[in-house]
């Protein structure tokens, strides 16, 4: 598979395991019940550890094969442009403005990064 794959899958699996973390993590809970301890979980947070799993062991492999000053930059850009579109659509978070203009530096810079990276 090509690095470009890779980044890809890698940063959906990131950005889905965050959207379900806060999704599942609404009704998750630790009890105490007659001195024993509960942890009460939901397939939405357990279905985030695992695709936050996959993407580290997946984040392993990608660092390995190139350079930590192109890939960590990238990696969190294309993370954070996901979590925002994710946010937006499945936890109704409110897109303003400001966001919109934070959104279009980090893609103008996922440009520079990607164009910086072919020049070397």
């Amino acid at each position: 598979m090509t690095l470009v794959v890779l980044f890809a899958v890698y940063a959906l699996l990131s950005a889905g395991g965050l959207v379900l973390f806060k999704l599942g993590g609404q009704g998750a809970g630790l009890r105490v019940d007659g001195g024993g301890l509960s942890l009460q979980v939901g397939w939405k947070l357990i279905a985030g550890v695992l695709c936050y799993l996959c993407s580290f062991l997946l984040w392993l492999y990608i660092v390995s094969r190139t350079q930590l000053t192109f890939a960590l930059p990238l990696s969190v850009g294309i993370v954070n442009v996901l979590v925002f579109l994710g946010s937006a659509k499945f936890l109704g978070e409110q897109i303003t403005p400001l966001k919109i203009a934070g959104l279009v530096v980090i893609v103008i810079g996922l440009f520079l990064l990607s164009a910086g990276q072919k020049g070397s």
